[in-house]
């Protein structure tokens, strides 16, 4: 785990793991006794308290960050947690050894939490901080790290886009789709495997101006968020007939752009070339328009797959989505797309926005459009690139974060 061009070497991360088997961290506080990397090991992440395989190992080996295991003396140390799922219901402290809260009270060891999903941060540092008082542990002795932007704002939290680093990491054998000039047979990709309500008023849309013939259009009808109508963030009644449309699409799901099954669509590993090489445009629509009420973003591999594979893309998801990609270095072909619904904070009037701009821009043409993304030549390859590149600066300023917080 030597990192030879990293020169802070009081900054290399020393983490606290309770168990290794076969040379892996086993998931610390998780229940059960599977093998390392087996069809076991994922299973971890459905089982209270949701605690996973702590992948930012995975990523400081990839970028040659340097860490290293050690024991529960080591002073600095951390004591990580990486989680597919908050519980509130948890009482994190009581799930630890009389050891591990020793040190914790004595400020010997930290805990830093890993979670790569997108809820409120504010919510969970009120838990974890009143955890803390109930237990008469130091606040600053407990870190967390999360996918939602919003966490930059919060004392002892830091953001890290880990859909970003989690793609690169799990896809990085599949080849990318190049930027090429040939003329593609669809405008765009739009493709939708979880049933979500205001996915359905997004595609309907589509479906009702008869764009779905244009574009490699699917929406499945397997999987579920669980969520009922009321959970919609838009307000469908703000727009004639919407309700009822939507109702009609649902009722002739599912629709269909290949014949992967839905497990196999959601498998980061797997994807169909034509649905990157042949299209110019990408319809995001990411897991959330309103990201747990926290005003933050959460990007995930939905937005990265364009990224990755030469795309041009809209985005139906949090505000701030597009000018969060700009922030990170990339690219976001303003001279031919109007983003300015990525700034509206009102989430049912964002979605009339991108759909309006969806819409103006799937109505020119195919050879229109393609002249619109040859105009964009050098910014789809710098995104390309960028994508590919290593993440070793974030990932190591998000430990000098860490570390000096």
């Amino acid at each position: 785990m030597e990192g030879t061009e990293y020169n802070d070497r009081h900054m290399e991360m020393k983490f606290v793991i309770d168990k290794i088997t076969n040379d892996e961290a086993y998931p610390n506080l998780a229940n059960g006794n599977a093998v390392p990397l087996s069809d076991e090991w994922q299973q971890f992440s459905t089982v209270t308290p949701y605690s996973e395989p702590v992948m930012l190992f995975k990523y400081l080996s990839e970028c040659n960050v340097p860490y290293s295991f050690v024991d529960y003396d080591c002073e600095g140390a951390f004591y990580p947690i990486a989680l597919s799922y908050f519980d509130f219901s948890i009482d994190w402290f009581e799930l630890m050894s009389a050891t591990l809260i020793s040190k914790l009270k004595d400020g010997v060891i930290t805990v830093l939490f890993y979670y790569s999903e997108g809820d409120n941060p504010h919510d969970i540092d009120a838990h974890l901080s009143k955890q803390c008082n109930e237990h008469d542990i130091p606040r600053a002795q407990v870190k967390f790290i999360s996918a939602n932007s919003v966490a930059n704002d919060i004392d002892y939290f830091y953001h890290i886009v880990d859909d970003e680093l989690l793609f690169q990491y799990r896809n990085k054998k599949h080849p990318p789709g190049f930027y090429h000039e040939e003329t593609r047979q669809k405008k765009f990709t739009a493709l939708v495997r979880m049933h979500k309500f205001w996915r359905a008023n997004t595609m309907a849309s589509l479906w009702r101006g008869r764009f779905d013939a244009d574009g490699y259009f699917a929406y499945g009808d397997e999987v579920t968020a669980g969520e009922v109508e009321t959970d919609n963030p838009i307000e469908v009644d703000n727009y004639v007939g919407l309700r009822k449309l939507t109702d009609i699409f649902l009722s002739c799901v599912p629709f269909s752009a290949d014949s992967m099954t839905s497990i196999e669509h959601n498998d980061h590993v797997l994807q169909v070339r034509k649905h990157y090489e042949d299209a110019y445009v990408n319809i995001v629509l990411e897991s959330h328009m309103d990201v747990d009420q926290s005003n933050g973003v959460f990007l995930t591999e939905k937005t990265f797959k364009p990224i990755k594979n030469s795309q041009l893309f809209i985005i139906f998801g949090a505000v701030g989505s597009i000018q969060h990609l700009r922030d990170i270095g990339y690219k976001t072909f303003d001279t031919v797309i109007n983003h300015k619904y990525d700034k509206i904070q009102n989430t049912t009037k964002r979605w009339k926005s991108a759909m309006d701009t969806t819409t103006a821009l799937l109505s020119h043409s195919n050879n229109d459009i393609k002249q619109m993304y040859i105009a964009c030549k050098d910014d789809i390859i710098h995104n390309q690139s960028l994508f590919h590149e290593s993440k070793k600066n974030r990932l190591t300023k998000l430990i000098k974060d860490i570390h000096n917080d």
